[in-house]
């Protein structure tokens, strides 16, 4: 079935060329004059605004036949490490689309982020002190991607279809459907993705007696499905009303191996455990929007509603054997393990916004509340397979509930044309209550917190700009980190959440310079105060490792980061960007020091090249190195070499595209720590190497530009998983 799509997808595509190249009418040639006049004018690939770095995707060419987490990987001040969205100089960052907060959070976020196809994408936003419009939520930095949207009394279909190899082979295919006419505007969009994914972790112990050894091996099979629509309706001049969908629905399993073994001191083997198994995971995210729009006045000021509805269900079923075989005292023991779990997401959203432009100033306020339930059930067992008779197990149904009442208000003026000051104050009452059902443990926690912000900028003139930021955020807890159900990875490792776990804040402070277009110094600090995340137990004596979710200590951050973007020829875009920091972290958990510290850099480099006079065959070079750094955690240097071609065709209608993902095979590195006396390190891969080639088709009228709407809900969706 699947290659019947395919063919039926490239054979569609030869007709609709076919009829393309007999058409030479009027309309085709003044979509040709426009189309000229909008490359002429087309904006630069990276902008810096007083709040904000700006990544215009649609101009980049590493970005064709990709998807939004891979584009991430090339915006500036983002950074991918280990599967993980990283701000220089921040300790976490949240990902929003259209100006509004996923729901998503881990493995789930990074799924659906690689089901938004890079051509749908417009810019992406790098937010590094959000204003007090935005949720505090977020710890210390926002991402948004904006979407692409179309014009006035215009329809078009775009066609897509991206082969990638990596170790394996992984198949994408698309289309997409935008049109709007008088006052209906709608824009509609549907992707498959089907292949494998492989990842592997090579892990050390080095306990007193042993060292052990871990190899995981993971073959991830892909099938999934994305789909969203926007419809947007002039209910009259005044007012728009309008609704948006989006879903994605994936059915992948995996087929995982992991060997762990054991030496003495003289590297003698010891023990050899051998496990295999498969997962499966149905994981559906379901998202509502319905938004209302009233222009108050001719002069700008707007009044807006936003009423949010989501809805994750995931399943989750885990089977392995283990044969453990110890070669000291000549022993062996068969394990047999079924791990299950399903977990249910629902929030609501009410959200209102009101825009209020004056002379004097421009002022904004609003209120939101949020209500949030998750229901999550696990099931996990280990027997011995000579009669079945049960080592351990656990059942658990756990439910946390989560609602939030906010207000916020917004003032910025201008002064002189050269100075200008904007502030904001956000309140946030949050109630939230965990209730471990088997376990009869409940957990409630009710607090109220202000989250100012203070912009304030100055431009000596057309050149030169000055600016600087304050802002306190919030950091809270995954949905799934709360859950104290343990999920086992082999029989002596397993992970648990902490129903107790309890929010971090975050204060900022930001100073940057920005010289024309060409050049950008960014100064940071940053104090988090109980940040949490994973830390590794081990029980010496039973052979054991729980990986458990704590707060666990207070972190500052300082650093810098120069940007750098020239055009030396006219068909040489050059961008540089060298970033550098210093981290000192202050545990208060008896497991880990009392102070670690440490240095951490990068950099990276950009270029883009026209190679022919009618700039319709482009390539690119990309390169980013990050160096060794140092600290509760310490990582090993680590790089990735990227090269793109691209050639359009048929008046731009057609584009080929080729990539070449981390050439050299770099772009892994080995973490490393230490927790009660156990040093441990991790050297995680993710199949970065490959190449994909990608083919886009797109017919009708190519000036449009669809207004899509967002959601309110974001902020519970990012902390889903």
């Amino acid at each position: 079935m699947k290659k019947v799509i395919s063919i039926f997808s490239i054979s569609f595509s030869i007709f609709i060329f076919s009829q393309e190249k007999k058409r030479d009418s009027l309309d085709n040639i003044l979509e040709k004059k426009i189309q000229e006049v909008e490359l002429k004018a087309k904006k630069k690939l990276v902008e810096r605004k007083i709040d904000r770095v700006i990544f215009n995707v649609e101009n980049s060419i590493s970005a064709v036949g990709g998807n939004a987490f891979e584009v991430l990987k090339i915006t500036p001040s983002i950074r991918i490490e280990s599967e993980s969205i990283v701000l220089a100089g921040k300790n976490s960052v949240k990902v929003m689309i259209n100006d509004r907060l996923t729901q998503l959070s881990g493995e789930d976020l990074i799924n659906y982020l690689k089901n938004i196809p890079s051509e749908t994408i417009k810019k992406i936003e790098v937010i590094t002190n959000p204003p007090a419009k935005y949720d505090a939520e977020g710890s210390s930095g926002l991402i948004n991607i904006q979407l692409k949207t179309s014009k006035h009394n215009a329809w078009n279909v775009g066609l897509r279809s991206t082969y990638q190899q990596a170790n394996y082979t992984t198949l994408t295919h698309g289309i997409g459907f935008s049109y709007q006419k008088n006052k209906l505007s709608v824009l509609a969009d549907l992707s498959f993705k089907y292949g494998k994914e492989l990842y592997t972790n090579d892990i050390n112990y080095y306990y007193p007696l042993e060292h052990w050894k871990n190899y995981i091996f993971n073959r991830k099979h892909v099938n999934n499905i994305g789909s969203s629509i926007n419809f947007q309706y002039e209910l009259s001049k005044k007012s728009i009303l309008g609704f948006q969908y989006s879903g994605t629905f994936s059915d992948n399993s995996t087929d995982e191996f992991n060997l762990n073994k054991s030496y003495n001191a003289s590297n003698s083997p010891l023990k050899n455990y051998e496990t295999n198994g498969t997962s499966f995971t149905r994981p559906q995210n379901l998202s509502f929007n319905t938004n209302y729009t009233y222009k108050i006045d001719t002069l700008g000021k707007t009044f807006s509603i936003d009423l949010d509805y989501f809805n994750n269900q995931s399943s989750k079923n885990n089977q392995f054997n283990s044969v453990m075989d110890n070669l000291y005292d000549n022993s062996v023991e068969n394990v047999y393990a079924m791990n299950k779990a399903q977990q249910n997401i629902k929030n609501y959203s009410l959200k209102t916004d009101f825009d209020l432009p004056y002379r004097f100033a421009h002022i904004s306020f609003g209120a939101k509340v949020v209500s949030t339930n998750t229901k999550n059930n696990v099931n996990a067992n280990l027997y011995n397979t000579i009669d079945y008779s049960p080592i351990n197990s656990q059942n658990d149904n756990f439910e946390y509930t989560e609602n939030i009442q906010s207000l916020y208000f917004s003032t910025n003026r201008t002064f002189n044309k050269k100075w200008e000051v904007k502030i904001g104050l956000r309140g946030e009452y949050t109630q939230t209550t965990s209730n471990s059902i088997s376990h009869n443990q409940i957990n409630k926690n009710e607090y109220f917190k202000l989250f100012p912000t203070m912009y304030l900028s100055y431009k000596a003139n057309e050149n030169n700009m000055i600016s600087a930021s304050f802002g306190r955020r919030v950091r809270r807890p995954s949905f799934w980190e709360l859950n104290p159900a343990r999920w086992y990875q082999n029989p002596s490792s397993y992970a648990e959440g902490n129903p107790f776990l309890q929010p971090s804040f975050i204060y900022n402070i930001e100073v940057n310079y920005a010289y024309k277009n060409l050049f950008n110094l960014n100064l940071y600090y940053s104090n988090a105060t109980d940040n949490f995340g994973q830390l590794t137990f081990h029980n010496t004596q039973n052979e054991q490792q729980t990986f458990k979710r704590l707060n666990f200590a207070n972190e500052k951050f300082i650093g810098g980061t120069l940007t750098v973007n020239h055009k030396p020829l006219t068909w040489w875009d050059f961008s540089t960007e060298i970033g550098s920091g210093y981290c000192e972290s202050n545990p208060y958990l008896d497991i880990l020091a009392t102070h670690y510290s440490g240095w951490y850099g990068y950099t990276n480099m950009a270029n883009n090249f026209s190679l022919n006079e009618a700039k319709t065959f482009l390539a690119t070079l990309y390169y980013e190195y990050s160096f060794p750094s140092t600290g509760l955690n310490s990582f090993t240097a680590h790089s990735s070499l990227n090269m793109g071609l691209k050639y359009l065709l048929l008046d731009k209608k057609i584009t080929l595209a080729l990539h070449f993902n981390d050439i050299l095979k770099n772009d892994y590195g080995t973490s490393a720590n230490e927790t009660s006396g156990i040093r441990q390190n991790f050297t995680q891969y993710y199949d970065t190497r490959f190449i994909r080639l990608a083919f886009n088709y797109n017919f009708g009228n190519r000036n449009i530009n669809i207004n899509k709407r967002t959601t309110g809900n974001q902020e519970e969706k990012n902390r889903n998983n």
